[in-house]
């Protein structure tokens, strides 16, 4: 499978082995390194959306704080008030990407 960027200033293609598929529920990849597994279930009346994906733990305060503003960015395009793209250095630049490193540096140590 090739994995391709959206929106971002140069096309970047990451090619990529999905290990598990069971449409429309789970999803299982590596990309660049990184076990991703993205998972949907019914949750009352809403869906919800699962990451899981190993981080080294010297970055893992880092990377949760990093895909807790793309699920913000996420939220906000589903609720039709998109954000715009927002990643790597941009996501660290984001006025919340500070106060969340540090609550999630204190959660995980």
């Amino acid at each position: 499978m090739k994995l391709t960027t959206v929106g971002a200033p140069a096309l970047h293609v990451t090619e990529t082995t999905v290990t598990r598929a069971e449409a429309p529920k789970v999803l299982e990849y590596n990309w660049g390194g990184f076990d991703m597994r993205w998972q949907l279930e019914a949750f009352g009346s809403v869906t919800r959306l699962t990451l899981w994906t190993n981080i080294g733990r010297r970055y893992v305060s880092m990377g949760a704080a990093g895909w807790h503003i793309c699920f913000d960015v996420l939220d906000h395009l589903l609720g039709g008030t998109p954000l715009g793209r927002m990643v790597g250095p941009d996501a660290m630049k984001f006025g919340g990407w500070q106060r969340l490193h540090a609550e999630y540096a204190k959660q995980f140590g």
